[in-house]
């Protein structure tokens, strides 16, 4: 860290700590995921966006991904199975595993959250010059690489 730095790390957890408690109240939640925050967790839709990017995919894949036990997931899968969200069928290379897809009503939530939140946050950023809204976006992307990589143990590389 350079030493002229040494305020941003403290003004950054602090504004993050803030984000967060902002981002877990339940009127946020409703502006922020529109009528899924009544049903489905962060970790559903966290877990639906994945199978939706990566899909056809196996459960065992997935907790894998996250970091966590099958157990975790299954629970999770079987939630989004029956809110019609996901379907699972066998996998063709191995008749004993399942693959899963998300469907089209899965699709169609996804595009709604994603309707709501980027309303939100243009509404919030609607002030701020087009080079501030880009120059945020490239930032928070960057931050949020790093704390994955910081969290897994692996480094990334960005000038």
């Amino acid at each position: 860290m350079h030493s002229n730095d040494s305020a941003a790390p403290r003004q950054i957890h602090e504004a993050f700590t803030q984000l967060l408690r902002w981002a877990h109240r339940g009127d946020v939640r409703t502006a922020l995921l529109g009528a899924a925050a009544q049903t489905l967790s962060p970790h559903d839709i966290a877990l639906l966006r994945t199978i939706a990017g990566h899909g056809p995919v196996r459960a065992s894949t997935l907790a894998t991904w996250s970091r966590v036990d099958k157990s975790t997931v299954t629970p999770q899968v079987r939630r989004l199975e029956e809110r019609g969200l996901v379907t699972r069928r066998h996998d063709p290379g191995d008749r004993r595993a399942a693959l899963l897809t998300v469907t089209d009503h899965g699709r169609a939530k996804l595009a709604e959250i994603d309707e709501v939140g980027t309303g939100l946050f243009g509404s919030a950023l609607q002030e701020w010059s087009t080079a501030d809204r880009d120059t945020l976006a490239t930032l928070i992307q960057r931050l949020a690489a790093e704390l994955a990589a910081v969290s897994t143990g692996r480094t990334t590389s960005h000038g």
